[in-house]
């Protein structure tokens, strides 16, 4: 037994002897080398979340389109500067920048306005549970705004920024202006090619206001935040966050005013395909809370949603479920667009909503539209409704309208052109926006029934010469002294010159825009006092001017509002000031 475990170790020390001696001075290959390739630096562009408007197809002239240069490279400071824009809407403003600014369509009061935020409703919470104030949204976190016209209602979908290179975007904006106004913006954006992103953005507005007047200090501080993931177009998953906190000081007319409201949303979708078309679902989960008003306590709500879509080339239909507060249970809600033959579509959505104590609502709407030779097309709108006009409202009753509209449109490169008509039931509007209450009770306290009425407009924009072109629209409600914020002969018109100097600049870096617009309407009534009477709305015209250059990322811009030299009023009791300015610059970059 020794002898053999001596053997075997004999044979191993002269196996490892051996393998020391084996020849190592052979040549090695010299082919390998070491990787010296750099990484890809390259950006790249990555899917973005599935943007949340209203799917087409759609007929022609129904949706109006604004991108960021429509509210960057514009005379745009608010949301409400942005819906003026639109044919029939009356802005009713409170004085300069803070002042509530709120936009009257249809004769319908708060029902006349639906806002979407990334698809989610924008609902009213605080002091005011009834009317939005377009103008406290803040326009900064958005790349894009759709605007759904309907002959007594406005869809408006709100769009976030979505980041799609992996290049780091970042925005520096800074502007001044009359009684100490003051705005800093900045925003970064940023993607990685996992597919995960971050978005912030930072908004802070101040001004002193002006003593005596209905236009007191304000102060405002929107911040927004948006985490997301999506690593192909099949499936994503993202995260946002707003805060809004602002302070509108007492004035002459209105009382103080303190609140901050806070808005999440957590979407996750997933798509069969990746080029958008195909079967997709989507789930939504939205708080929001307001709270910090010494008037009213802190209020806060959820919704849910679950969508169910699918897109064709040529179709689309989709189903949504929404779960909301206590007053509004449930929301079912059903859209369709169809484009069977070339030149012909149909659209529509219809909803049917849950309400409290055992109340219902019902609404319907169909749009179609034909596209005929040389640039004409018409298309015509349907909207069937018997619903509440303020669920929190426990009295609140169902109201049925019927209304109608049509339009002939004439589109070639240099001329668009649409006349049209609409009919709108009566309506029974409930409330009024407290940011236009007067403290002293001496102002509109409510609005009055709408009469039944049928409405003529018209809009149009022309292109003069390379550069130069004029626009504008004619809204005109044909009954006596119209309806309340609805002022018979309202129009609003301006003159754009915009060029790139192409022949000097052939680069692309340059651009100069300047505008001259102004609105006018006739005498009206803006509704009534605590006795019951109507107030009379004052004519007036308005006039304002901006210009603006942009040098590659850099837009240096200055507004002017009512060049007049007088005050003038949107609303009676409350006055604008004459030559209201402001002026700064802002800049995208990327590193």
């Amino acid at each position: 037994m020794t002898r053999g475990l001596s053997t075997t170790a004999a044979l191993l020390l002269v196996a490892v002897g051996a393998a020391a001696q084996v020849d190592t001075t052979a040549r090695r290959d010299s082919t390998a080398r070491p990787d010296t390739t750099a990484r890809d630096t390259a950006p790249r562009y990555l899917p973005p979340f599935p943007e949340p408007i209203l799917a087409g197809p759609l007929p022609r002239g129904v949706r109006y389109s604004f991108t960021p240069d429509s509210f960057v490279f514009a005379n745009v400071q608010t949301l409400s500067d942005l819906l003026a824009h639109i044919p029939g809407v009356y802005v009713a403003r409170g004085g300069i920048y803070g002042t509530a600014e709120i936009a009257f369509y249809g004769g319908r009061g708060a029902a006349g306005l639906e806002i979407y935020w990334d698809g989610v409703p924008y609902l009213p919470l605080g002091r005011d549970s009834l009317y939005i104030d377009p103008a406290r949204i803040p326009l900064a976190p958005l790349e894009r705004v759709d605007v759904i016209v309907l002959p007594a209602v406005l869809r408006v979908y709100l769009v976030s920024a979505r980041q799609r290179s992996t290049e780091t975007t970042s925005l520096i904006g800074i502007a001044t202006g009359e009684v100490k106004t003051a705005n800093y913006r900045g925003a970064f954006l940023q993607r990685w090619r996992s597919g995960l992103g971050l978005s912030l953005v930072a908004d802070y507005n101040n001004l002193d206001g002006i003593e005596n007047t209905s236009s007191p200090a304000f102060n405002a501080v929107d911040l927004w935040v948006k985490a997301e993931y999506v690593p192909n177009p099949r499936w994503g998953v993202s995260y946002q966050t707003l805060s809004s906190r602002w302070h509108r000081s007492e004035s002459s007319v209105t009382a103080d005013w303190h609140p901050e409201r806070r808005d999440g949303i957590f979407r996750v979708f997933a798509a069969a395909r990746d080029d958008g078309l195909g079967l997709r679902a989507q789930a939504t989960y939205a708080t929001t809370s307001v709270g910090g008003d010494t008037v009213v306590p802190d209020r806060s709500l959820s919704q849910g949603a679950l969508e169910v879509r699918n897109d064709w080339s040529r179709a689309h239909l989709g189903f949504t479920v929404r779960r909301l507060d206590d007053a509004r249970p449930w929301q079912f809600e059903g859209t369709a667009a169809w484009n069977p033959i070339a030149g012909f579509t149909l659209a529509g959505d219809a909803r049917y909503a849950d309400y409290s104590r055992g109340r219902t609502g019902k609404r319907a709407h169909l749009a179609a539209g034909l596209a005929l030779p040389a640039g004409l097309s018409l298309h015509g709108d349907l909207a069937s409704a018997r619903d509440l006009h303020a669920p929190l409202d426990s009295t609140d009753v169902a109201q049925r309208t019927v209304d109608v509209s049509g339009a002939v449109r004439w589109e070639r490169s240099w001329i668009t052109l649409e006349v049209g008509g609409a009919s709108r039931d009566p309506f029974s509007p409930i409330g009024f926006p407290v940011g236009l209450l007067a403290k002293d009770s001496s102002g509109p306290v409510r609005l009055s029934t709408t009469q039944q009425t049928r409405y003529f407009t018209t809009h149009a924009a022309l292109g003069i010469l390379p550069g130069l072109q004029i626009s504008g629209w004619y809204f005109d409600p044909l009954v006596t002294s119209g309806n309340d914020f609805e002022p018979p002969y309202h129009a609003r018109a301006s003159l754009t010159f915009y060029s790139k100097f192409w022949r000097v600049f052939r680069s692309g870096i340059f651009a100069l825009r300047g505008e001259w617009a102004m609105e006018s309407w006739s005498r009206g009534t803006a509704g009534l006092d605590t006795t019951g009477q109507l107030i009379t709305l004052p004519g007036a015209t308005v006039a304002e001017a901006n210009i603006e250059v942009r040098i590659a990322g850099v837009t240096i811009f200055w507004i002017q509002r009512n060049v007049t030299q007088q005050r003038v009023t949107y609303m009676p009791g409350f006055d604008y000031p004459r030559r209201y300015q402001v002026y700064g610059v802002r800049w995208i970059f990327t590193n």
